[in-house]
């Protein structure tokens, strides 16, 4: 079991560890951030906030990493096109690669209950791959009606002296793919 340590910082009040924290990350000097801490009644040595510092920075690194690693992973999992369940796998597989007693006490019903909804979200997601292709094809079927319709307007325009009755009807006809029958 992991022993628990007590830091000089622990005690401070939230207004005092806000501020200790933006001093960090407006890159103060140790001395700067004591003086502040001071003014507000909180006394803090040099070297406690270095070391705090240290600790600080070493953690916004850690999560620097995690967050450029996920990152190239996601874009990595949507590049070939993975799934949901499919990126929820890789990402359970990766954790217990990194920590293999992290799942030793996971409830598979938990775990069940997450796959099954990373299989809903593919679903979903399948279903609105299929309706996009659908609203697309209905696009494109409308713009062939307006296109039919607007060439058959201008068949019926056409002056009379021009065409016939019976050369529009060819036309028309053959506009939407109608053959004519034979009449023999």
């Amino acid at each position: 079991m992991a022993r628990l340590v007590h830091k000089a910082t622990d005690s401070l009040s939230a207004e005092a560890q806000r501020l200790m924290v933006a001093g960090f990350r407006a890159k103060k000097t140790y001395t700067a951030i004591v003086r502040d801490l001071a003014e507000i009644g909180e006394a803090v040595s040099d070297s406690t906030i270095a070391r705090r510092a240290s600790e600080w920075r070493a953690e916004q690194s850690r999560r620097q990493a995690a967050r450029e690693y996920v990152g190239d992973l996601v874009a990595e999992l949507k590049a070939n096109n993975f799934t949901a369940t499919e990126m929820a796998e890789a990402l359970l597989t990766d954790a217990l690669m990194a920590n293999a007693d992290g799942f030793k006490d996971a409830d598979p019903l938990k775990v069940q209950a997450q796959n099954l909804r990373a299989r809903e979200v593919s679903v979903k997601e399948r279903e609105a791959a299929i309706r996009q292709r659908a609203l697309e094809l209905d696009e494109r079927k409308l713009k062939l009606v307006e296109e039919r319709e607007s060439r058959v307007k201008a068949t019926l325009e056409t002056p009379a002296e021009t065409m016939t009755a019976e050369e529009r009807l060819r036309e028309i006809q053959a506009i939407y793919g109608i053959r004519p029958e034979e009449n023999a």
